[in-house]
């Protein structure tokens, strides 16, 4: 008799309990095996800052005309030396050099990265936006599309390619610029009453993500418990790195 070296998928699990079948005891052993107890499988992931930063350098664009711009706002990375080019329909208010740190993110398991497929997933919270459907959509975090995220700069998944990791998210592209550095919003946000900017104890402005590892069981994607990490922008002058508050 040959052997199975695989897990049952769903769709041949089912046809073991269909109307008039009496599964046998393989068949309801292969169904528990097959149910994977998260709790036992306890995969995650655990988020630092590196000790060390990076430092790149931008202009910051906001848009003049928002009927005629594509979106609000654009960050483009350059090299110091060259002058900001001119970008219709949009102002320039300021370049510089921006320092950060990178994520060092680890698993909190050893996985079999082949079998399992994981991906480290990015969301970005949102303010409650009115769109002009007339649907609200409600505050929360919210995972962009890729190319979407790209767009911004951005990245929404990484793949993981070993139990730990270094992961440049680009910080400086979750927040929309101002004339005055210290004046730079969430990206996403509104200039209005009530709406979130600055960290309690510094009065930096910061930006909320949450990071999730994706697993492949399966078949079936299955996410982590969320690492809430919160990205404070430095403000005071260049040497003042974009760092992490993490969980």
């Amino acid at each position: 008799m040959e052997e199975k070296n695989k897990l049952a998928t769903r769709e041949e699990l089912k046809t073991y309990f269909e109307t008039g079948d009496r599964p046998t005891q393989n068949q309801f052993s292969e169904l528990i095996d097959s149910y994977v107890l998260l709790s036992e499988f306890n995969f995650g992931l655990d988020v630092k800052a590196t000790g060390t930063s990076k430092k790149k350098y931008y202009h910051f664009y906001v848009a003049e005309d928002m009927e005629k711009s594509s979106r609000g706002h654009i960050n483009i990375e350059d090299e110091a030396e060259n002058l900001p080019e001119e970008i219709e329909y949009y102002k320039h208010v300021l370049s510089r050099s921006v320092g950060y740190k990178c994520l060092n993110v680890k698993l909190s398991n050893e996985l079999e990265i082949e079998k399992y497929q994981p991906k480290i997933i990015i969301k970005r919270y949102k303010q409650k936006k009115k769109l002009k459907s007339g649907y609200l959509k409600k505050a929360g975090f919210y995972q962009e599309l890729p190319l979407d995220a790209e767009s911004w700069g951005r990245q929404s998944e990484y793949p993981v390619t070993a139990n730990e990791m270094v992961i440049d998210i680009n910080p400086i592209n979750y927040f929309r610029p101002n004339e005055d550095y210290k004046e730079f919003y969430p990206s996403g946000t509104f200039n209005r009453p009530g709406s979130f900017k600055y960290s309690i104890f510094h009065r930096k402005p910061f930006s909320l993500i949450q990071m999730f590892l994706e697993i492949d069981i399966n078949g079936i994607k299955v996410k982590s418990h969320p690492v809430d990490i919160k990205i404070i922008l430095g403000s005071r002058h260049e040497q003042d790195l974009i760092n992490y508050i993490i969980n």
